[in-house]
């Protein structure tokens, strides 16, 4: 019974704890000016013909991200340094792939010649990309193909 006991003791106790991280976490309206420089020259770079309609720096007690909303729609992730981690059309734009790596862009153009990158996402393991029609496609970080997910 004492061990019962000190499980759920436990188990509530981690559950505090991981309510105190989303407690302390603060998204704040910033200026694209206080974005890491590394994502304002990846908006530049990229997205040369959009403005920034908003930029949230979220901060938590772990990590800080930034969310990044353009005027055509296409909402950008980054990471605390200023490092893309999702690029997302929103269903309705097609972004721009020149910082997608060769090897997804000649895949998905062979491949799916008739739709385009709506979504990319980078994770420490693969790319997911999602294309106009719906259909979502998993890549190794080289860029080799390797499924369509459901």
């Amino acid at each position: 019974m004492n061990t019962k006991f000190n499980l759920v003791k436990a188990v509530m106790t981690l559950g505090v704890f991981v309510l105190s991280f989303q407690v302390n976490a603060q998204e704040t309206v910033i200026k694209t000016t206080e974005l890491p420089k590394t994502a304002q020259d990846f908006i530049s770079k990229n997205f040369s013909g959009q403005k920034v309609s908003q930029a949230i720096k979220d901060k938590g007690m772990i990590s800080t991200d930034y969310e990044v909303w353009l005027d055509n729609g296409v909402k950008i992730e980054f990471d605390g340094n200023g490092n893309w981690e999702e690029v997302d059309g929103e269903n309705d734009a097609v972004i721009p792939t020149g910082f997608i790596p060769k090897k997804i862009t000649s895949y998905v153009s062979k491949n799916f010649p008739t739709h385009k990158i709506s979504k990319i996402e980078k994770d420490s393991n693969s790319y997911d990309v999602e294309l106009t029609n719906g259909l979502d496609l998993e890549f190794k970080l080289n860029g080799d193909f390797l499924r369509i997910d459901d």
